[in-house]
């Protein structure tokens, strides 16, 4: 018979023991290999989230036409927006109206981008039928549509009204450009930066999608039905001015090329009601560039003093050249104010 082997009961207890320890040592590590991978994949499911949109960093300034139910609000600073992007949403009288980023767009001339100095015209009682009073509040939230976040809050009384936006600006013109010498205006073609460098495109093709307008002077002599004319289509209040609003300098700049001395006496004239014909000569003869796009510069603080008379500012452009056409290309126009 064979005989199975005795053990101390001591050597069993120790067998126990140290088997025991293992099991110990062996949980804590697979419960210490589960929790890295809990957190290994907790931590790319966090990672791998997209974090908030950045919400533009832009200045607005926000009035109300104290007489009317238009609401103002220009780009004072910072970064441009996007229109598409974009949002405003205002509370009046309680009732939620929203001015959406297909409005802003329209109401920017169709542009995709909101720009420094580009003021936004909300008529609130033309849209919405809303009659605003003076001792209405008004809300007004700019709302950055990928994030959902506020560019900026207002809030717009009469009160608000006492304080006007700060005004060092250059206004492009907005109106039409009338053209009856043969020429071609396009208001797109003088509201972009100036550029004075030379470059032969833009005054040798026949393009018109060139960055500068064309006037042609009449032949032999100074004929003052062909000419081209600017309105800048200026309304005050989009500004945040009142009609009695003083200016300390007003001025306008002109960049242009003017294809050879051959063309004589350019005359710069600008609107005044108050005169018999309507026109002011600001020059008997615009000096020649004929080497490459230049500035000139009319001082007009002593035309315009105050706001009432930007509504109906007017350029208009007329000369004659030596019995052969020549040309005149206007690159850049604006008006400085302050």
């Amino acid at each position: 018979m064979r005989r199975g082997i005795n053990l101390p009961l001591s050597r069993i207890k120790i067998f126990r023991k140290n088997h025991s320890a293992v099991s110990e040592t062996v949980g804590t590590v697979l419960l210490l290999g589960i929790v890295v991978i809990m957190i290994s994949f907790s931590g790319a499911y966090i990672f791998a989230q997209k974090g908030p949109d950045d919400v533009p960093h832009t200045r607005l300034q926000e009035w109300r036409d104290s007489s009317g139910d238009t609401i103002y609000v220009k780009h004072s600073g910072g970064e441009p927006l996007y229109t598409e992007n974009c949002e405003i949403v205002l509370n009046i009288k309680g009732e939620k109206y929203v001015y959406s980023s297909e409005d802003i767009f329209k109401n920017l001339g169709n542009e995709s981008v909101w720009r420094l100095g580009e003021v936004l015209t909300i008529d609130a009682g033309n849209i919405w039928g809303i009659n605003i009073t003076n001792n209405d509040e008004i809300e007004l939230l700019v709302v950055d549509t990928p994030s959902k976040q506020p560019i900026q809050k207002a809030r717009l009384t009469k009160e608000y009204e006492t304080t006007r936006p700060s005004l060092r600006i250059w206004i492009t013109p907005r109106g039409e450009i009338i053209d009856t010498s043969g020429g071609y205006g396009d208001i797109r073609q003088i509201k972009d930066k100036d550029s004075e460098t030379p470059n032969d495109v833009l005054y040798n093709t026949k393009d018109k999608d060139r960055p500068c307008t064309v006037y042609h002077p009449s032949l032999s002599k100074l004929n003052s039905s062909e000419y081209q004319e600017f309105d800048f289509d200026i309304n005050p209040l989009e500004y945040g001015l009142d009609p009695e609003y003083t200016f300390s300098n007003v001025t306008l700049k002109i960049v242009y090329h003017s294809h050879d001395v051959a063309t004589k006496q350019i005359k710069v004239k600008i609107y005044d009601a108050d005169e018999p014909d309507g026109w002011v000569n600001l020059t008997e003869d615009l000096p020649p560039h004929t080497d490459t796009f230049k500035s000139e510069y009319y001082d007009l603080t002593n035309y315009i003093q105050n706001a009432e008379e930007l509504t109906c500012f007017k350029v208009r452009i007329e000369g004659w050249a030596e019995n052969i056409q020549k040309s005149v290309y206007i690159d850049y126009m604006a008006l400085w104010i302050e």
